[in-house]
C-alpha cells in the first residue's frame, strides 16, 4: 500500500461514512446545504435582490427565486468580469469555466474556492470507493487527459478556460506524483504535438489507471498510439522528444528533463508491436487496473470500441454526472452508469419529463423522486448558479440509502453532444444561414443529426427541390456550414481540431421525403397547423426515418 492509498483510506473512510449518513435523510441534508449557501451569499447583489436573508425553507426559496437560465445569470457574471465584486457569491471567482452557449459567445461559469472545494470533495469520494474496490489502481501512475486551464483573462484579470485544467494544475502537491503527464503538456496548442507528447511519456510509464471524462478521448489516443508507435519507440530508446514537434523551447526543456534513454523498454515495445503489427493499450500497460470515464448517454457507444484494445477484465467506472456547472453524482461502483446524487455539494430540484413544457411545472426535491422516472435537473451551486436550468435529462435508477441514484440520459431539446461539444439548434440555423451564399435556394434543409463512427460526425439531411445539384456544390455548402459551426461554438471547433469529431457530410434524401415524414407525424397526432421540426435532432436513429438518395462526403478544393 502506497502513501496515497493510506491518506485516501484514512480521510476517505470518514468522509464515506458521513456521506452515507446524509443519504439516509436527503431532505434534511439538502435543506441544510441550501441554508448555508443562502446565509453565506445573502450580502451579494443577487442575494439582496432575492431576499436571501429572510428565506427559511425550501418552499420560501422556490417562491422568492424563479427558475433561471444562463441568460438570467449573465448580467451578474459580466459585471464580475469587469471587477464588480460580490455579484452572485461572497467569495470571488477564481476562474470562469468556458462552455458552449446558444450563441457564438461562450458561457462563463464562475468557479469559486468553495465550489472547487466541493467538486474536489466529490472527486475524492469517487477515488476512495474506486481505490477500495481496485487497490492496484495506485500501484503505478494515472494517465489523465484534461483541457488547458487558461485561454485568456477577463477585463478584471480573472482567468477563463477549462475547469478540468484548473483542478489538475491546482491539485495538492501530494497527488502530483500520481499523475503521469505534467500540466504543461496539456497547455500545448498544437494537437499533434500534444497527443504525441502524452503518449511518449505514458508509453514508458507503468500506467495503472486511465481517467478522462469522454471515452472518445481514450479511443483517439489509441489511434494515435498506433500512428506514432515507431517514432515513440525511437524516442524512448534515445531518451529524447522528437525535434520536429511544435513545442515552445521553454516547455520542451521542462518535458525533456523527464527523459533518459530506456533501450530495454524500447525493445519491449518493439516486440509487442511486431506480435500484433500495432501497439495496443492492453500490451503497453498490462497492469491497468481501472478506467474512469463516462458510460451513459450517447457516449456509451464508444465503450463498444474498447473491445480488443483493453483486457476485458479491466473494469470501467462511470465518471459521474459532471459538467462545468455542476458535479451532480458520484458513482460508488463499476456496474452501470448511475451515481448517487451529490447532495452534500449542490442543492437540487427536478421537473418530471412529462411536466417540462408546462408554464408552471412542479419542482420536486431529491426526496420526492421515483425510481424509473425521468426528470430535468435544476441545481443550485456553491459557485453562484441559482435554480439553474441545465437542460439535462436524468433517470432515477435506484436509491443509495434514501438518496436517488441518477443516470444522465441526454441533453434536452435542441441540443446535441457526442464528445462534449454541446451543439445548439440556434447555432445550426445560423451556420446554415451563412451557407446560403453557396446555395441560395432550390433545396429544403430538413435537419442536422449525429451519426456514430470513429470519430463520429454530424450529417445534414437535405432535399433538393427540382434540380440535382452537383456534389461539388454540396461540398462547398457543407464546408461553409462546418466553418460556421466552428465560428458559433468554440467547443465544436475544439473537437474538430482535436479530431474527436469528423467533418460533417450531406445526405440528400429522396424527393418527397420531408412531406412524407410530416404527414406521418400529423397522422400520429402532431398539430397540422403548428407542426415544427427541430433543425437539430440528437437522436442517433433519426436519419433512419428518411430514404437516402446519396451521400456527399469530402471537401471541394475551393472550400479548403
Amino acid at each position: 500500500m502506497n502513501f496515497i492509498q493510506i491518506v485516501l483510506g484514512v480521510t476517505g473512510y470518514r468522509h464515506a461514512r458521513a456521506f452515507d449518513q446524509m443519504c439516509r435523510d436527503p431532505r434534511a441534508a439538502q435543506a441544510a446545504l441550501l441554508r448555508r449557501a443562502l446565509e453565506v451569499n445573502a450580502g451579494t447583489v443577487f442575494g439582496k435582490e432575492h431576499g436571501f436573508s429572510s428565506i427559511r425553507t425550501v418552499e420560501d426559496y422556490q417562491k422568492r427565486v424563479p427558475p433561471s437560465s444562463y441568460e438570467t445569470h449573465e448580467p451578474y457574471i459580466l459585471r464580475e468580469t469587469k471587477g464588480e465584486k460580490r455579484q452572485l457569491t461572497s467569495d470571488p471567482p477564481a476562474l470562469f469555466a468556458t462552455t458552449s452557449g446558444t450563441t457564438g459567445t461562450p458561457k462563463f461559469i464562475p468557479i469559486t474556492a468553495t465550489s472547487r472545494r466541493d467538486k474536489s470533495m466529490a472527486m475524492r469520494l469517487w477515488m476512495y470507493h474506486a481505490a477500495t474496490t481496485h487497490p492496484k489502481m495506485f500501484d503505478g501512475q494515472i494517465l489523465a487527459v484534461v483541457s488547458p486551464e487558461i485561454e485568456g483573462h477577463t477585463e478584471s484579470g480573472i482567468p477563463y478556460g477549462a475547469e478540468s485544467g484548473h483542478a489538475y494544475r491546482n491539485m495538492p502537491t501530494i497527488m502530483r506524483s500520481v499523475y503521469a503527464i505534467p500540466y504543461e503538456v496539456f497547455a500545448l496548442k498544437d494537437y499533434e504535438a500534444k497527443y504525441y507528447t502524452i503518449l511518449r511519456i505514458a508509453a514508458e510509464r507503468n500506467i495503472t489507471s486511465i481517467g478522462t471524462c469522454n471515452p472518445s478521448t481514450i479511443l483517439l489516443l489509441t489511434r494515435k498510439l498506433q500512428e506514432y508507435q515507431e517514432r515513440i519507440i525511437r524516442d524512448i530508446h534515445a531518451g529524447t522528444l522528437e525535434a520536429g514537434l511544435n513545442i515552445p523551447p521553454e516547455t520542451r526543456s521542462q518535458i525533456e528533463a523527464l527523459f533518459s534513454p530506456k533501450p530495454e523498454r524500447a525493445r519491449e515495445l518493439e516486440r509487442l508491436a511486431e506480435k500484433t503489427d500495432r501497439l495496443l493499450p492492453k500490451d503497453v500497460w498490462p497492469n491497468l487496473a481501472l478506467i474512469g470515464c463516462w458510460k451513459g448517454g450517447s457516449v456509451g457507444l464508444y465503450l463498444k470500441e474498447f473491445s480488443g484494445l483493453f483486457d476485458p477484465s479491466v473494469p470501467i467506472r462511470d465518471w459521474g454526472y459532471l459538467a462545468s456547472e455542476v458535479r451532480g453524482s458520484i458513482p460508488l461502483w463499476d456496474q452501470g452508469f448511475g451515481g448517487v446524487l451529490s447532495l452534500e455539494t449542490n442543492f437540487f430540484e427536478f421537473v418530471h419529463e412529462s411536466d417540462s413544457d408546462s408554464p408552471n411545472p412542479t419542482f420536486l426535491t431529491a426526496d420526492q423522486l421515483e425510481e424509473g422516472k425521468r426528470y430535468f435537473i435544476y441545481p443550485t451551486t456553491t459557485g453562484g448558479l441559482y435554480r439553474y436550468e441545465m437542460n439535462d435529462l436524468i433517470r432515477v435508477s435506484g436509491f443509495h440509502e434514501k438518496t436517488p441514484i441518477i443516470e444522465f440520459i441526454q441533453k434536452g431539446k435542441g441540443v446535441s453532444s457526442l464528445t462534449g461539444e454541446k451543439l445548439y439548434e440556434s447555432q445550426v440555423c445560423t451556420a446554415v444561414g451563412k451557407a446560403r451564399e453557396i446555395l441560395p435556394g432550390g433545396y429544403e434543409f430538413i435537419v442536422a443529426t449525429p451519426e456514430w463512427g470513429d470519430p463520429p460526425r454530424y450529417i445534414f439531411l437535405v432535399e433538393e427541390d427540382v434540380d440535382r445539384f452537383p456534389d461539388a456544390r454540396w461540398q462547398d455548402w457543407i464546408a461553409r456550414i462546418d466553418r460556421g459551426l466552428q465560428e458559433e461554438n468554440e467547443e465544436y471547433q475544439t473537437k474538430r481540431k482535436s479530431m474527436r469529431l469528423a467533418a460533417p457530410v450531406v445526405k440528400v434524401v429522396e424527393k418527397g421525403e420531408y412531406y412524407r415524414y410530416r404527414a406521418g407525424r400529423v397522422a400520429q397526432g402532431a398539430p397540422d397547423g403548428q407542426f415544427k421540426m427541430l433543425k437539430l435532432n440528437p437522436d442517433l436513429e433519426f436519419q433512419k426515418k428518411f430514404r437516402i438518395e446519396r451521400v456527399v462526403e469530402g471537401l471541394a478544393p475551393s472550400a479548403s
